[in-house]
C-alpha cells in the first residue's frame, strides 16, 4: 500500500471512530437519564446538554427550485457523556490499531 492510501484510510477510520464514540457516549446518556428521581446530581451532570449547535434549526433551510424543494438542517448536542465516549474511541483506536 502506498502511504498516501494507508494515510486516508487511517482519517476515515479517525473519524468512523469519533462518530461511534459520540452516538455510545449519547446513548449511554439515554440509559443515565432513565435513572428515576426528579433531581439526581450524577444525572443532570452526565445528561445536561452543555454546547448545542443548530443550522437550520428548528427552521430548516429550504430551497425552492420549482419541482424539488429541498430542506436542510442539522443539529448536535454534546453532552458529557458523549464527549467521554469520543475520549474512549479515541484511547482504543490508538492503543489497539
Amino acid at each position: 500500500m502506498t502511504k498516501r492510501k494507508v494515510e486516508s484510510m487511517s482519517i476515515s477510520m479517525l473519524v468512523l471512530i469519533t462518530v461511534v464514540g459520540l452516538i455510545v457516549g449519547s446513548y449511554l446518556s439515554l440509559l443515565i437519564g432513565m435513572i428515576p428521581g426528579d433531581y439526581v446530581v450524577v444525572k443532570e451532570l452526565f445528561t445536561s446538554n452543555f454546547l448545542p449547535i443548530s443550522i437550520g434549526y428548528p427552521n430548516p433551510i429550504s430551497i425552492d427550485i420549482g419541482a424539488i424543494k429541498f430542506q436542510f438542517g442539522i443539529q448536535m448536542q454534546f453532552n458529557l457523556m458523549s464527549i467521554l465516549g469520543v475520549i474512549a474511541a479515541l484511547y482504543f483506536y490508538r492503543n489497539y490499531r
